[in-house]
């Protein structure tokens, strides 16, 4: 145990250390720890750690999944429904089925084999995915797609990596057995989410203590997977689905304290878990192994990046129809973004050791997750900027951070007039704490008019949006009226087609919804 715990107190030494240096270099912080990890390795520095991948996909997985997923807008994620569930599905299956013909033609693997490959290439690694994507100043939809389609792809690669596994195993497929295993996989670990979910959302509103609140939401990650392993269900899906339910569902009935402390919580767990993962996967790199497999590891590179433009390109193409298209270049940030990392290298590692070509496996998923995390993973910035996707503006900053001073500060006057109400103020505190933020929201009001009339002429897309979703949020709030029987439909028809005209007259940019 003394050992054990030396180990892991060395690991965090230097990932701290690589965090500091990250910093002031300016390089990806994961990145450096994969870098770091494989010069640590190479010098014997640390004893070489081996990546459980029991503990990865049982332990780590769902912390970054419940910290991703609790944070997902759920209105955000409903107009992007589209391309997520594109992604996720039929164009996973796709990137399997194109990555594992490949995969076959180059490496000579019978389709089996060349399948089950396919699977561990097709995954969207979703701790490298949103960790790197989240330091690129995206679109805030091009954003949702991304973080989205992480998360659920985990769940729908994992389901296709198990399933295909089950067939080499067996030396059989029974297609009606499999598909019907497949819908109650996905089905039953949606349910299982959205009621354990559900039921916590329900305790954490009758309570105010921030510590339990914590600890129900610990409770719902573990739990809501153990539960759907529990009836042979997709535990990924289930911790997806949980994390979305209660930062819905159960998100509206906290205090502001116990969102800030949740919130602080899951941050510190995943920065904590993502430091470890990271580091543990530069440790694994063996350069000679990958050396001696680097014709195979290009076959594997070629294989996940047509399979990933299979799943991009056509089905996103289908938007189009429906008038709801993804711009083309970002559609290139997404293939370039197909970054592979810690649960690839897990499920590789999960392979039986009985398997035929087992350690050709490993060495191809080993080999292309170095490359993507290191030459995609450090070239996405640029390769954003280059596509017109990077750091705003000045005017674009400016109004942002006048639009945090208003939301900050109104937050601030609603929980101070909750104290007041249940009598914790005195009057004179509260007058003088009022009066101090109504000074903050007039001032941030009044330079936010400026800046929308000093660039009116060449408005931007951050206010575009912004002006968009007021108007739906107006639309919306005439239609309730309609339903609680305090406007007739005849008005309401009227005021919906002005807003309706409004709506035509902005432009269908990129920064839609």
């Amino acid at each position: 145990m003394h050992g054990n715990l030396t180990v892991v107190l060395e690991i965090l030494i230097v990932a701290a250390t690589v965090g500091v240096l990250a910093k002031r270099l300016r390089v990806h912080y994961n990145i450096a720890l994969v870098l770091a990890g494989v010069a640590v390795g190479a010098s014997r520095l640390v004893p070489r750690v081996g990546l459980d991948p029991e503990i990865v996909l049982q332990v780590f997985l769902p912390i970054l999944l419940f910290e991703a997923a609790i944070a997902t807008d759920l209105r955000r994620l409903r107009e992007n429904l589209g391309p997520v569930v594109l992604l996720s599905v039929p164009g996973m299956l796709a990137s399997v089925g194109v990555g594992g013909a490949i995969l076959r033609l180059g490496l000579a693997l019978p389709w089996a084999l060349a399948l089950l490959l396919g699977s561990i290439l097709a995954t969207t690694d979703t701790i490298a995915v949103i960790g790197t994507f989240r330091k690129v100043r995206a679109p805030g939809r091009l954003a949702t797609i991304v973080e989205n389609d992480s998360l659920f792809n985990d769940g729908t690669a994992l389901v296709a990596f198990a399933t295909i596994l089950a067939v080499v195993q067996e030396g059989r497929f029974d297609a009606g057995q499999r598909a019907a295993q497949l819908i109650w996989v996905t089905a039953a670990g949606l349910a299982v989410g959205v009621a354990v979910g559900f039921v916590a959302s329900l305790l954490m509103r009758r309570t105010e203590d921030h510590l339990l609140e914590i600890m129900l939401t610990v409770l719902v990650t573990y739990g809501s997977a153990l539960l759907a392993e529990r009836i042979h269900a997709s535990a990924v899906l289930a911790v997806v689905a949980a994390g979305i339910t209660v930062g819905t569902v159960g998100w509206r009935g906290l205090a502001p304290t116990g969102k800030v402390a949740i919130r602080s919580f899951w941050e510190v767990a995943a920065f904590g878990v993502n430091s470890v993962v990271f580091l543990l996967v530069g440790l694994q790199v063996e350069f000679p192994a990958l050396v001696a497999a680097a014709p195979a590891i290009g076959w594997g590179l070629v294989a996940a990046t047509a399979g990933r433009a299979a799943a991009i390109y056509p089905f996103l193409a289908l938007l189009h129809l429906r008038g709801e298209p993804v711009p083309l270049r970002w559609q290139h940030l997404l293939l370039w973004g197909n970054l592979k990392g810690s649960l690839s290298m897990a499920l590789a590692l999960s392979l039986p050791l009985s398997l035929h070509n087992r350690d050709l496996l490993v060495a191809v998923v080993f080999g292309c997750a170095l490359v993507t995390l290191t030459v995609q993973g450090l070239s996405l910035a640029a390769v954003a900027r280059r596509l017109g996707l990077g750091r705003p503006g000045a005017a674009e900053l400016r109004l942002e951070e006048e639009q945090g001073r208003l939301l900050a500060a109104r937050a601030g006057q609603t929980e101070l007039d909750r104290l007041q109400h249940l009598g914790l103020l005195p009057m004179g505190v509260f007058q003088k704490l009022r009066a101090a933020y109504q000074g903050v929201v007039a001032r941030s009001e009044r330079r936010l008019r400026d800046l929308l009339v000093l660039h009116a002429q060449e408005e931007t897309r951050h206010v575009q949006a912004v002006r968009r979703r007021l108007l739906v949020v107006e639309k919306s709030a005439i239609r309730d009226a309609v339903n609680a029987g305090i406007l007739s439909e005849e008005v309401a028809a009227e005021l919906s087609a002005g807003i309706d005209r409004e709506l035509s007259e902005l432009p269908a940019g990129e920064g839609k919804g």
